[in-house]
């Protein structure tokens, strides 16, 4: 019967942690978003994103994640942008994807959950009668190891988490 017990509060322990380590994420790829709209003002001179910001923004998210206490050694992280060419002929509400400045940046195997190229409806039509950009940011994170030597489900889904922004 403790036995019983012990495995039930262990459960549940891997559980609380698995969904801890979730919220976390869901917070830090809301914020990393937040991050890649604002991003201008952080590069005033280099307009387009590059790997190198994804890399630095890898590097703050996993920094991040340290001083909450989460291991990030396996943080992996994928940044997707969606741009529009310019509206022809005016008046016209087609959507048409600019394939020049529409780029998608890993650091690691994280793919979302629904690719950013699936969601082209989300982005507005601004006043100026352009299309917003779209940013889209995915991290991912194994499980957590006590949950992983409490279920026996191989291999367990990674933890992911994925924000979506429109652009400036």
């Amino acid at each position: 019967m403790t036995f019983i017990i012990v495995l039930f509060i262990k459960l549940l322990i891997a559980i609380a942690e698995y969904q801890s380590i979730s919220g976390k994420l869901d917070r830090l790829s809301y914020s990393a978003a937040g991050i890649i709209r604002e991003r201008g003002r952080l590069y005033p001179h280099d307009p387009e994103l590059n790997q190198q910001q994804v890399d630095q923004l890898r590097d703050l998210v996993q920094r991040a994640l340290l001083n909450s206490g989460v291991p990030a050694d396996n943080l992996r992280m994928r940044v997707e942008t969606l741009h529009f060419n310019p509206i022809e002929p005016p008046g016209s509400r087609q959507q048409q994807i600019d394939e020049h400045k529409s780029l998608s940046f890993s650091t690691g195997d994280c793919s979302p959950v629904q690719p950013l190229r699936g969601l082209v409806a989300l982005s507005p039509l601004s006043q100026s009668e352009r299309w917003v950009p779209l940013y889209q940011v995915t991290i991912c994170l194994p499980p957590p190891q006590r949950y992983r030597d409490l279920i026996s489900v191989s291999p367990l889904p990674t933890l992911k988490s994925s924000a979506i922004t429109i652009g400036r």
